[in-house]
């Protein structure tokens, strides 16, 4: 028998006999879609032995033992892969709980004494921050807001101007007298 002879009855066998390939294999792994995939790998297994070895007497029970098979090893492969996560996960929780560190050992950890200085001396500012900090946040005491922090909906919301006015002990920063105009 020819090659060709032999993909033609592959053909007519497979157009018989897959659909209960499909149906058995559906109630062996519960998953059509797997067993349709077995039943797929079957035939790919009939078309690359069959031209070499021959069609079998009964084609039709070597494509379903075939499948079978392969189901058999995908179960297989599953329920290892299963056992592998499992594994897997008390090995992970194992080293979590290694990790866990010991709080009574760090609550009585002494402070070192950079960190106590850190928390227990307010930021040192330069002189020229100190000479700016004053007027930058300085409320006016003349006009204090009279509006609510919060507007309503009714109402605009507060101009900057409106809540903060410069002191007089403020320095003025630029003043017009300093600046020659500039020519236009």
């Amino acid at each position: 028998m020819t090659s060709t002879d032999t993909h033609r009855a592959i053909d007519a066998v497979w157009r018989i006999e897959s659909a209960r390939i499909i149906a058995g294999l559906t109630r062996i792994v519960r998953d059509i879609g797997i067993a349709e995939e077995l039943a797929q790998d079957a035939l790919v297994a009939a078309l690359e032995q069959w031209p070499g070895s021959g069609i079998p007497d009964n084609p039709g029970a070597w494509l379903m033992s075939t499948a079978k098979h392969r189901a058999i090893d995908h179960w297989r492969r599953n329920k290892l892969l299963e056992r592998k996560h499992e594994e897997l996960g008390r090995e992970l929780e194992m080293q979590q709980e290694r990790s866990v560190p010991d709080l009574d050992a760090a609550i009585d950890d002494t402070v070192g004494d950079d960190l106590l200085r850190l928390v227990s001396f307010p930021v040192i500012l330069s002189s020229r921050q100190r000479l700016a900090s004053p007027s930058l946040f300085a409320f006016s005491a003349a006009s204090p807001p009279t509006k609510s922090p919060v507007p309503s909906s009714s109402q605009s919301p507060p101009s900057p101007s409106a809540s903060f006015a410069p002191s007089a002990a403020s320095p003025k920063l630029a003043s017009p007298s300093r600046f020659p105009a500039s020519p236009s």
